[in-house]
């Protein structure tokens, strides 16, 4: 009997071992990728008010990155309906403005619609939580399993790109990408491929009647809704809603044709120019307290330069005075430099003071940096109150711009700390004619190339030196750059190139080449390459200092 448990045990064993390393191995050849194509949308599903396109998720390059895309089109006045998702969300918004509803659990309807003399609107006001409005270029981030809605209120359409990391760690489920609606009957799968295919049932010869009676119920079940709440009873849902049993079958759609995306026939009144006006006073308060912030630290550099400016000419001073003063006035020489030392001992203690002082903010700072980081909800931020979008497409929000090539923006932890959580960053990037983004590498992520507008080339190199991506690229299309492999970029000689990227990891390092030639010795570039000094000189120190390199009166070859 010992034996024969000892024998399972270590079949079991094995038999766990041989699939881990199975499944192991399937996610390493998954990364093999000899050859990276640029990617379309392959399904699309037309809705009353719009259109959702999505990438089929089985291609080699989206299942080596973990990640699926969607890109949704909403017509004016258009609403998509509330869903939620297993993975973590990040929304690029291509064109046109709109505004976002989230539902965060624990989190209090902090909104409530004003009292209207209407008698019947006395009796129960409207209350919900925070609506958030959006434009172009903004990047919004999207917690799992938090469910949220969208509304065009624009005059034209909205498309925005949403990126689903289907491997994070949040995700406790397979990759498979899940959208869960809340309401609606879906015409159509948005992820046709990864559906589950359930048997059909059988039913079983129990009588005229009771074959009757189970037909009628078969029937039923089919033309309910495919959200969430049509799993349910209607009467299930009627007590547990405190409803109508008529409410509730409205609440599952069971003829509803409009889809994912439905028609707000005279807007939704919510969405009025006094929301409009607080929100973008919101936004003017807030880039005033950066730029307030931003001359603040730079007139305290000033003041601190000047500072060491006076001292250092006040030291020169006095010791021009010793050496020019004869042996009879000795005495007060001595006195004058006694009281020069007691002065710069005095500033000193004061700069001391000034540098505890601003040793304790950074302690401080750090404290709540391991608060967030571990995830704990303390009262610098939660989740309630966290900012969940920010601009990158604006030209003052640039981190990196040359005026004759196009410019860089990121957006990662550091300037969005919501982030942090999600395991996600975006990079925009905008080429001018002939711009060229020299040779890089992510160090630390997957990045995922959309062309949002214009046209240019795009070059990949893997491990061994071979190129598996050179090609062009046009609006709409979809590359996926694994991590480590070089890349460079370069618009068209017609027209630029602008492009977002999205990456899988909330603090995305980059590399650059030129860079990492500067960082390097000059005798070891020299001997690693077989280069003379003038040769070497030439390549840490000449061109652009930047990644982003000046056009050639011609377009040149990557």
């Amino acid at each position: 009997m010992a034996k024969h448990f000892l024998f399972s045990f270590c079949w079991l064993l094995f038999t766990t071992a041989c699939l881990a390393h199975h499944s192991e191995l399937d996610r390493f050849n998954k990364c093999q990728l000899d050859s990276i194509n640029a990617l379309e949308p392959d399904h699309r599903v037309e809705s009353e008010a719009g259109l959702t396109e999505t990438w089929n998720p089985n291609h080699p390059e989206l299942q080596c990155a973990g990640v699926s895309l969607i890109r949704r089109t909403i017509d004016p006045n258009g609403l998509h309906l509330p869903s939620y998702s297993p993975s973590p969300q990040l929304i690029f918004i291509i064109q046109g403005k709109g505004v976002l509803g989230l539902a965060v659990p624990g989190c209090p309807e902090t909104y409530e619609e004003p009292r209207s003399q209407s008698r019947q609107q006395q009796q129960q006001r409207d209350s919900h939580q925070k609506i958030r409005r959006f434009s172009k270029g903004d990047v919004i981030a999207i917690p799992p399993g938090i469910p949220y809605w969208t509304y065009n209120y624009g005059d034209e359409p909205l498309v925005a790109i949403s990126l689903l990391d289907t491997s994070n760690t949040l995700n406790q489920l397979d990759s498979t990408p899940r959208v869960f609606y809340l309401g609606g009957n879906l015409p159509e799968a948005e992820f046709p491929e990864t559906q589950e295919q359930h048997p059909q049932r059988h039913s079983s010869p129990i009588g005229r009647r009771g074959g009757q009676q189970q037909q009628e119920e078969e029937s039923e079940e089919q033309n309910k809704g495919k959200s969430v709440l049509s799993g349910f009873s209607a009467e299930f849902l009627a007590h547990s809603l405190d409803t109508k049993e008529e409410t509730a079958k409205k609440l599952q759609s069971p003829r509803d044709q409009r889809g994912q995306i439905v028609k707000v026939e005279k807007g939704l009144h919510i969405i009025s120019s006094e929301l409009q006006e607080e929100e973008q006073q919101e936004e003017e308060e807030e880039e005033e307290r950066e730029q307030r912030h931003h001359k603040d630290s730079e007139r305290e550099d000033e003041d601190e330069d000047e500072k060491e400016e006076q001292e250092q000419r006040q030291t020169k001073h006095s010791k021009k005075e010793e050496e020019d003063e004869d042996e009879p006035r000795s005495h007060e020489s001595r006195k004058w430099k006694k009281h020069t030392k007691e002065k710069k001992r005095e500033s000193h203690g004061r700069g001391g003071e000034k540098q505890e002082q601003e040793k304790k903010e950074e302690e401080e700072e750090e404290i709540q940096r391991q608060h967030s980081k571990g995830g704990k909800n303390g009262l610098e931020e939660t989740i309630c109150s966290s900012k969940i979008r920010e601009n990158i497409a604006r030209p003052s929000r640039a981190d990196l711009y040359n005026p004759r090539v196009g410019r860089i923006s990121t957006v990662n932890s550091l300037t969005l700390p919501i982030l942090r959580k999600l395991r996600l960053s975006a990079e925009y990037v905008l080429l001018y004619r002939n711009g060229i983004y020299a040779p890089h590498w992510n160090n630390n992520a997957n990045s995922l190339l959309y062309v949002i507008r214009g046209q240019g080339r795009v070059r990949i190199v893997n491990s061994q030196g071979n190129p598996v991506f050179d090609n062009k690229v046009r609006k709409g299309q979809l590359v996926v750059v694994p991590q480590n492999f070089v890349v460079a970029q370069q618009a068209g000689n017609e027209e630029g190139l602008e492009y977002v990227v999205f990456k899988t990891n909330d603090r995305a390092a980059v590399s650059h080449v030129k860079q990492v030639f500067r960082a390097t010795p000059a005798e070891v570039l020299a001997n690693a390459f077989g280069l003379r000094k003038s040769e070497v000189a030439q390549i840490k120190y000449n061109g652009n200092r930047g990644p982003l390199i000046q056009p050639q009166s011609q377009p040149q070859s990557l």
